[in-house]
This record gives structure tokens, C-alpha cells and sequence, in this order.
């Protein structure tokens, strides 16, 4: 999140950054930063992590995960919520489009309420999204591409972004 804050002896405002985390069972905590640079991660991550490292699309995080020796114990994992965010800021202008896309990742969402009302365990959650989610996932990633390829959406408009957003980040989804 962006702040503006002063710094002493420089008249003006600058802009910094709050780094939000949360570790599962934990609490959320903030961290203030200068910068958004990706070395601000090595200051909020412990060196010893290994897991998985739900994230947006910022750029950062993906250097951070390839940039540790051991590279191979930092699993990316995106986030539906930011995906969604595009597409529903894209509503308006592509209401249809974009409200079959939402009402996609609606069901997802729907999933992992029950999920999450039952309590399951990794396996059941496990064999859940397998037997549900997945079938949407590829749905979805079908019409992201078809869209996508069809010329029919600028890149620069909203559904455009949307649609180079989730696919940009699909392989963490």
C-alpha cells in the first residue's frame, strides 16, 4: 500500500510502502518500507522460509522466489481475489464477458466456502478441488485464452488488462 510520508530536511512528501502479510493461524502485520523493490522481501520473509508464498502479480515476488539458493522451496501461488478485482472493474464495459468470468471464479469461491464450513482437511480438499474446481479452472482458462486470441478486446481496455492479468499469472492460480 502506498504512503506518502515526510522525510526530514526534504520539504516535500515521498512514497513508501506498507507490506502486508499473514501467516496462516498468525496474525496480520505491516511493515514499512521505502520501496518496493524486491530486496524489501529479504527484510518481511524469514531466510529460512520454504512453502508456499500466496502473492498478486507484482514482479517482485517471483525474483524473490527465484533469487534464493534454494529456489525450489518457494511455491508461488496467486490469488483469485486480484484476478476478480480486474474483471469487475471491467464490468461495466464488457458486462457480459466480463460477468461470465466473475460468476466463474463465483463458483470457485463457492467451493471453498464449503470447504471451509466443513473444516476439511488437506486431502478432502485435495480431492475436492480435483473433482470440482479443476473443471472450472479449465473452463475458464479455455475462454481466457479464446478471449484473448479473438482480437476482440484491446489491451489496453479494462477487459484487456483483465485478461493479461489472469493469464500473466495463471500458472500460480
Amino acid at each position: 500500500t502506498p504512503i506518502d510520508y515526510l522525510e526530514p530536511g526534504h520539504g516535500k512528501t515521498k512514497q513508501g510502502y506498507l507490506w502486508t502479510g499473514h501467516r496462516p493461524g498468525g496474525d496480520v502485520f505491516y511493515r514499512w518500507e521505502t520501496s518496493r523493490a524486491t530486496a524489501c522481501l529479504d527484510n518481511i520473509i524469514p531466510v529460512d522460509f520454504t512453502g508456499t508464498l500466496q502473492c498478486d502479480g507484482y514482479a517482485a515476488y517471483p525474483s524473490f522466489a527465484t533469487g534464493r539458493a534454494d529456489q525450489n522451496q518457494i511455491e508461488l501461488a496467486g490469488c483469485w481475489a486480484h484476478v476478480r478485482r480486474k474483471f469487475y472493474e471491467a464490468s461495466e464495459s464488457a458486462p457480459r464477458t466480463a460477468g461470465w468470468i466473475l460468476r466463474q471464479i463465483q463458483h470457485l469461491y463457492h467451493v471453498e466456502a464449503a470447504l471451509r464450513e466443513q473444516q476439511a482437511g488437506p486431502r478432502l480438499r485435495a480431492a475436492v478441488r480435483a473433482s470440482q474446481s479443476q473443471s472450472l479452472v479449465t473452463r475458464l482458462e479455455r475462454a481466457l485464452v479464446k478471449l484473448k486470441t479473438s482480437g476482440r478486446h484491446l489491451p489496453q481496455s479494462l477487459l484487456g488488462t483483465a485478461l493479461d492479468y489472469a493469464l500473466g499469472q495463471w500458472h500460480t492460480l
